[in-house]
């Protein structure tokens, strides 16, 4: 168990340094040091939108935002991955695509800058890709389709609505092996969530 929480801190922290990297001045001078970056500083986006009949209101973090030629702004989500070879590339984009896309549709995000990595955790190449040619990618391999991710989404909203009553707790999980969602009516809120929905 102790190796696995190593394994993903060390991760976690090659992600970081790939957010360092990827958002580094590049007008810096050689030999200049590289800024720390602050994990706890973050653009934030408050997002209003529509799924099927449901209107959203949604909060989301973006790792950095770039510029066109005139000046325009745009958010570009920062992700990282192993290099892929012949056989983990179906699974990077069975798996790993699907999130990455999810992530930043929903947010309006246009671009995703991958840092691909070799197993000491060095940055071999990256890859920008377009948000919305990311479905056409993965639909020709007949992986997953964007249009079917957002319906089942819009049914489990459907399903929440009917289902959850005020003024009660529940907890939304993946039951093992993550096939199937279940929701639990849960004895309390969690104190986390108790003490941040107070500070709004």
């Amino acid at each position: 168990m102790f190796h696995l929480i190593v394994d993903f801190l060390v991760r976690c922290y090659w992600g970081y340094c790939f957010e360092s990297l990827a958002t580094e001045d590049p007008r810096r001078a050689d030999g200049e040091g590289i800024h720390n970056l602050d994990a706890n500083v973050e653009f934030c986006a408050v997002i209003k939108t529509k799924l099927g009949a449901h209107r959203l209101l949604m909060g989301a973090e973006m790792d950095c935002c770039d510029s066109t030629d005139d000046g325009r702004k745009f958010y570009v989500e920062l992700k990282t991955s192993r290099e892929l070879e012949y056989h983990t590339e179906e699974r990077y984009e069975r798996e790993k695509l699907l999130k990455f896309w999810i992530q930043s549709f929903l947010a309006g995000v246009p671009f995703i800058v991958v840092g691909f990595r070799d197993d000491s955790g060095r940055l071999v190449r990256t890859e920008r890709l377009r948000t919305k040619d990311v479905t056409h990618r993965v639909k020709m391999k007949n992986y997953w389709q964007g249009g079917v991710c957002l319906a089942f989404a819009d049914e489990v909203l459907c399903w929440l609505y009917g289902t959850v009553k005020e003024n009660e707790d529940y907890i939304l999980q993946f039951a093992p092996p993550f096939n199937r969602l279940e929701l639990l009516q849960a004895h309390s809120c969690p104190d986390a969530i108790t003490k941040h929905v107070q500070e709004l």
